[in-house]
C-alpha cells in the first residue's frame, strides 16, 4: 500500500473519529415529578357544582377525563360541560395540565377554555388530604383566588374556589365522583 492512499485512509478514520465524537449528543435533563399521590384522579370523573355564592352555576354538572400525557411529566384534563343557564348556551370545554417543577418542589397548573380564559396556579402539594391550588394569573385580568381540593377517598373529592373581588367573596363547591 503507497503511502499516499495510508495517508488518505488514516487522514479519513481520523476525520470520521473526530466528526463522531462531535455529533454525540448532551444528554436533555428528563426529569419528572413523582405523580404518584395524583395517580387516583386518572379517570373519567362526574362532577356537580353543590354551591355558587355568584347567584349562577349551582346546578351545573361536567364530566372531566384525566391522562397522563408527554412521556409521564403532565396530566391532561378535558372538561365538558353543558349550557347551565340562560347566559350559557353552549357547551363548555376546558383543557388543562398539571405539571410538577422539581426545581421550586411544586405542582403548576395551566388549563384554558373555549371562551377566551386562561388560568395557571400553583400548589404545594397534598398536605393530609387537602391540597390548595393559588391563583397565579388568569385571563383578562380576572380575579385571583385559592382552591382547596380535598380527597374524600380514591374516587370521591370535593373543592371550594374562594375569590375576592371588588364586590366580595365568591365562593364555588364542586362535588366529583369517579366514573371509571
Amino acid at each position: 500500500m503507497s503511502y499516499r492512499v495510508l495517508g488518505a485512509l488514516l487522514a479519513g478514520l481520523l476525520a470520521t473519529s473526530s466528526l463522531a465524537s462531535a455529533q454525540q449528543a448532551t444528554p436533555v435533563p428528563d426529569s419528572k415529578g413523582d405523580f404518584s399521590s395524583m395517580m387516583f384522579l386518572l379517570g373519567t370523573w362526574n362532577c356537580k357544582t353543590t354551591k355558587s355564592s355568584g347567584g349562577r352555576g349551582a346546578g351545573r354538572t361536567e364530566t372531566d377525563v384525566t391522562t397522563m400525557v408527554m412521556d409521564g411529566h403532565y396530566m391532561q384534563t378535558d372538561g365538558t360541560s353543558k349550557p347551565f343557564d340562560a347566559a350559557r348556551t353552549k357547551t363548555i370545554t376546558t383543557r388543562s395540565w398539571v405539571g410538577y417543577d422539581t426545581k421550586t418542589k411544586s405542582w403548576y397548573s395551566f388549563g384554558m377554555g373555549n371562551f377566551g380564559g386562561f388560568g395557571m396556579s400553583t400548589s404545594p402539594g397534598w398536605v393530609g388530604n387537602a391540597m390548595v391550588w393559588t391563583d397565579k394569573y388568569a385571563s383578562d385580568g380576572g380575579d385571583l383566588g385559592k382552591t382547596t381540593v380535598t380527597k374524600v377517598s380514591d374516587t370521591k373529592t370535593t373543592s371550594t374556589a374562594v375569590t375576592k373581588t371588588a364586590k366580595g367573596t365568591k365562593t364555588t363547591s364542586d362535588a366529583c365522583i369517579k366514573a371509571s
